[in-house]
């Protein structure tokens, strides 16, 4: 596992000097106070832009930890349900009692994804982690690939395991990559015929 101490995907402001996508979101961040509003629930991004994988029609996932799934309700409708496209919903996913707020600025759809574990703790965390550790090693090519494939409808995870031939459920089979070395990655991208980037 990494450390998260010096982790800069735990703080927004790699945004500030990202592609122009993240330029904008931190600013929508900012101006909405989208991250200051859910200050007590761990607000932490993940998904595709943070990653620079994303597309056009790309939401912006941020994870949050509840202990009282009532009370993330309530600042969740009381901040953002004047917002359009507002919803809020309670679905069960890998066993754990997940919300899910959704809604939408001029520039991004937001989706607020709460349970009762810290964000990095949860699934979206560690496939965000494992995809950044594919996405450093592999030369830009590899990066193209993965937005082709999303540009052509496919999710995220799937998008990784088809390209690297993994196989398996993808969102699960990435998890199981968190616990493998720096090396098996190089060896996975290498046998794939990716190139490595020099460090």
């Amino acid at each position: 596992m990494h450390s998260l101490q010096a982790n800069p995907f735990l703080q927004t402001e790699y945004l500030q000097f990202g592609t122009a996508k993240q330029q904008e979101l931190f600013h929508d961040l900012e101006e909405w106070k989208i991250l200051k509003c859910l200050h007590g629930f761990k607000p932490t991004l993940a998904g595709t832009i943070p990653l620079d994988i994303d597309t056009d029609t790309s939401d912006v996932d941020i994870l949050v930890k509840f202990n009282i799934p009532a009370h993330l309700q309530k600042i969740c409708y009381a901040k953002f349900r004047n917002l359009p496209n507002y919803s809020f919903s309670e679905k069960t996913i890998a066993l754990r009692v997940t919300l899910v707020c959704r809604f939408q600025t001029k520039k991004f759809q937001y989706e607020i994804f709460g349970q009762s574990v810290e964000p990095t703790e949860q699934y979206a965390w560690i496939h965000l982690m494992v995809e950044n550790r594919f996405l450093t090693l592999a030369d830009s090519s590899f990066r193209e690939e993965i937005r082709n494939l999303k540009r052509q409808g496919m999710k995220t995870e799937p998008a990784f395991c088809k390209l690297l031939d993994l196989k398996g459920d993808p969102y699960k089979t990435l998890i199981q990559w968190n616990q493998k070395t720096e090396d098996q990655f190089r060896e996975l991208l290498l046998q794939k015929g990716f190139q490595i980037n020099p460090n």
